[in-house]
């Protein structure tokens, strides 16, 4: 048995620009979600704190699934819809994040976390308990994650991944190969996504399967729109505690502008130095509509691993 220590800490603010904040985050239980309502629609503060109240009726379940996940989303979604017919608009919300597929192995359960607050706990973990992350996600909010150092100290910057992909125009246009992304960046606006829970046009959800450890970064778009990826990860990777890293990553946010709210989230998992080398290279897989974390074979999580082993071996044999 492996013992894992999660520490987590949350961090919203409303930027320099808006009146409101249309951001919430969520964490605890083994849920770490963050929304962002939609600007540009009705009630989007509304119905991001619909949604996140929705999921946060998913920790009193011990085993999450992509069924009660699914149908979590189904009913924000209503909600959603309902709020937008009250005030003859859209309203609408992004939400993504960390959802743990089996909270009986956390001990012991700690308050949600309000904001700027940093909170830990203990996640048993065996190598065929099948535990893993669910990171779902909904619009252009994103998760991202970050390998431990070599030495089991510190984060490797250069290790960051973008789990999630945007829900967006430009997006969609680098995915079919129209643009490249620099030329994407030029050309298409970022802020034109093309799902949010709410949207009259229903949802497709993403799923994803992502293991256990290491440092992850969950955040609304006023981080990502205004701090570009390297920075995050050079922040991000630069601080020990999850307090100081959602600190330093939201003042980025602001020093560079806050032209919009912005909440992030950061999720420590780590292992002791002893459990270190009974693990193995994390990776993350995305789920299949017809699939469920019990769908994916142990074969494919192989493959993913060697080749995430060999993309973090590369740079570091051509420095």
């Amino acid at each position: 048995m492996t013992d894992m220590h999660i520490s987590a800490a949350l961090r919203t603010d409303i930027g320099r620009k808006r009146r409101i904040n249309q951001d919430c985050g969520l964490a605890g239980h083994g849920l770490f979600l963050v929304c962002d309502g939609m600007g540009g629609g009705v009630a989007g503060q509304e119905a991001s704190r619909r949604t996140l109240t929705r999921f946060s009726a998913l920790a009193d379940q011990v085993g999450r699934n992509r069924k009660t996940i699914d149908a979590t989303f189904e009913t924000a979604q209503q909600d959603a819809l309902a709020l937008g017919e009250e005030y003859g608009g859209i309203a609408g919300t992004t939400a993504t994040g960390l959802i743990l597929a089996d909270t009986m192995a956390l001990l012991p359960h700690y308050d949600d976390l309000a904001g700027d607050e940093d909170q830990s706990q203990t996640l048993w973990h065996t190598d065929d308990d099948g535990n893993a992350w669910y990171v779902v996600n909904v619009g252009d909010s994103r998760t991202y994650h970050l390998d431990r150092r070599g030495d089991n100290h510190g984060w490797e910057a250069g290790s960051l991944v973008q789990i999630t992909r945007d829900h967006s125009r430009r997006q969609e246009i680098i995915d079919v190969g129209a643009m490249l992304p620099e030329l994407a960046e030029q050309m298409v606006p970022r802020n034109i996504i093309t799902q949010c829970v709410g949207s009259p046009d229903g949802i497709e959800p993403d799923y994803f399967r992502a293991d256990l450890t290491g440092r992850f970064i969950v955040c609304s778009d006023g981080l990502h729109s205004e701090v570009d990826d390297e920075t995050i990860a050079m922040i991000a990777a630069a601080h020990e505690t999850p307090q100081d890293a959602v600190t330093a990553l939201v003042d980025a946010a602001l020093a560079s502008g806050g032209s919009d709210n912005v909440t992030v989230i950061v999720i420590d998992v780590t292992v002791a130095d002893e459990d270190l080398a009974g693990l193995p290279q994390w990776s993350y897989v995305k789920i299949a509509r017809d699939e469920d974390l019990a769908d994916i074979g142990e074969s494919t999580l192989d493959t993913l691993r060697t080749v995430t082993a060999r993309n973090i071996a590369g740079p570091k044999e051509s420095e």
